[in-house]
């Protein structure tokens, strides 16, 4: 008993001080900490999806600050250890499984479309069919049609899953969309189509590492071929 009141007179102590600093749900942007976490996410993610691994990392909410201090406080209440478990298996999610198994399974499709010019890749991470004009065929056409669609559709759904496990630390679906098609320019393949992202931090980091090549193409949300 004495344990637990010393702990919570800490605690309430170091947030009176400011040494503890929970972040507040109504921040309006996340830091920088929490979005290399999600780029990681994303990353791991997408290696998986494309078949560079066959290990898919475990989707766990990114630490808030001082989130380590408190977990060492958490250790000392023993009462609280059974809580803080079942908080931890909250970050388990088998739908985000799920989601990247089947994205995994159509890789190869989606790779074909996006080969043959027939879709590209938006700044918000989602696909979206160009050059219409070459499937003159109308089952081809209505073919890459469905396949687009059960891609987008489990795209959001992933995007949304990643977004509800980090939901403490203010994560957006659009926030995890945004970084998610960053990750995919990055890994662009010579003769598919991308958005570029729209002006701000994450078109002026393109334009200085592989703009140069586009030229006068590289613009903010402009469509283009990567060369």
């Amino acid at each position: 008993m004495k344990k637990i009141l010393a702990a919570l007179f800490v605690i309430g102590l170091l947030v009176v001080l400011g040494c503890v600093n929970i972040p507040s749900k109504f921040e309006a942007h996340i830091t920088i900490d929490i979005r290399q976490h999600i780029e990681q996410q994303a990353s791991s993610t997408l290696d998986f999806i494309e078949g560079k691994t066959d290990k898919l990392p475990a989707l766990e909410s990114a630490p808030g600050k001082g989130s380590s201090l408190l977990h060492e406080i958490r250790e000392q209440l023993s009462p609280m250890r059974t809580a803080y478990a079942a908080e931890k298996l909250k970050d388990s999610s088998p739908l985000y499984t799920e989601i990247a198994q089947r994205l995994r399974d159509r890789n190869d499709k989606i790779k074909a479309i996006k080969g043959k010019g027939y879709a590209g890749e938006t700044n918000r991470g989602y696909l979206e069919l160009r050059d219409a004009e070459k499937l003159v065929d109308a089952e081809e056409r209505n073919e890459t049609q469905r396949l687009i669609a059960a891609e987008n559709k489990d795209r959001k759904a992933l995007y949304g899953e990643i977004a509800r496990i980090n939901k403490d630390q203010n994560v957006s679906v659009a926030t995890v969309e945004q970084i998610c098609a960053m990750d995919r320019l990055r890994r662009a393949k010579a003769g598919e189509i991308f958005q570029l992202p729209s002006a701000g931090a994450d078109f002026d980091a393109f334009k200085a590492a592989a703009g140069k090549s586009l030229g006068e193409e590289c613009k903010p949300d402009a469509w283009v071929t990567i060369k």
